[in-house]
């Protein structure tokens, strides 16, 4: 594989991708179509303590999967910086990494079909974990401040829950609201990446390999080294990026936002010919069209 193609084809594909997503994720309030999933979440006949619930849990299960995709915007943005000379060698693995890992937790929190309740509790799910998180870091780090600001946001979170009338979690990490509980990072992504692969590729086993080169494990490290002969003739190991891993990292990129966005685009209900189209142009790009 001709290694200035693959950068040439994976750089146009990233910019259509942030065109696209900057274009389509813009609004901060996404707007769902009339007939739509989204809609009838929104005019949901939930009561919590304090009366129905009215728009706001809905919107904020919204506005937290619009967060989300722009911070994969952000990296896939980074991943087109990155392609330029010289080119990190495992940079563009690590910050895919980060893409996949987030877009499948929006992919979770946006799964058509679920209804209003399931989808607050899963929003519910993932900002009281973030608050737990941040407070054993803190507390870790023995950050006195930083476990009092987690503190306080895990008991605004606890609030939300009671206000809500929806169940109430066990203390711990293990945070399970009405039934629903988060993903690992690994079987989440395995999940979505699930049926965009190959039926012979093993989407868990290509996320081990990102994880382990972010984790600096010898065996994901090792992907990046490639036989070679010194100055002297004698055969060596050199670091070097092999534009197949390049390729496939990048890809693996893109296809995270897609999977993402193809159920965001579902909920809410939204039009296809901005969608078809972008999808139209990435299949050119890789197809050589």
């Amino acid at each position: 594989m001709d290694h200035q193609l693959v950068i040439a084809q994976n750089r146009e594909a990233l910019e259509v991708t942030l065109k696209f997503g900057e274009r389509a994720l813009r609004e901060p309030a996404w707007t769902p179509g009339a007939a739509s999933e989204a809609a009838a979440e929104l005019a949901n006949n939930e009561v919590g303590q304090n009366g129905p619930w009215g728009e706001r849990p809905a919107r904020t299960a919204y506005a937290a999967a619009n967060l989300m995709m722009t911070a994969v915007l952000d990296d896939l943005g980074t991943l087109r910086q990155l392609l330029g000379n010289p080119m990190p060698v495992i940079g563009p693995t690590v910050v895919a990494r980060s893409a996949v890992e987030i877009a499948s937790t929006v992919w979770w929190l946006m799964e058509p079909g679920i209804g209003v309740r399931r989808r607050v509790c899963r929003e519910l799910v993932l900002s009281l974990g973030s608050a737990r998180r941040a407070k054993q870091v803190a507390q870790d780090m023995e950050a006195s401040q930083a476990v009092a600001d987690a503190l306080q946001q895990e008991s605004r979170v606890l609030q939300r829950i009671a206000d809500l009338n929806v169940g109430q979690p066990a203390s711990g990490n293990r945070i399970v609201i009405e039934g629903e509980q988060a993903e690992s990072a690994t079987a989440g992504t395995a999940k979505m990446l699930k049926a965009a692969l190959r039926a012979n590729a093993s989407a868990e086993s290509v996320y081990r390999v990102y994880s382990a080169v972010t984790h600096g494990e010898v065996y994901g490290l090792m992907n990046f080294m490639a036989p070679g002969v010194s100055s002297n003739g004698e055969a060596m190991l050199h670091w070097h990026l092999d534009p197949d891993v390049l390729d496939s990292t990048i890809q693996v990129g893109v296809v995270a936002f897609r999977e993402a966005y193809r159920r965001i685009h579902q909920v809410m209900g939204w039009g296809k010919l901005g969608r078809d189209l972008w999808e139209i142009k990435l299949g050119k790009i890789f197809n050589g069209a």
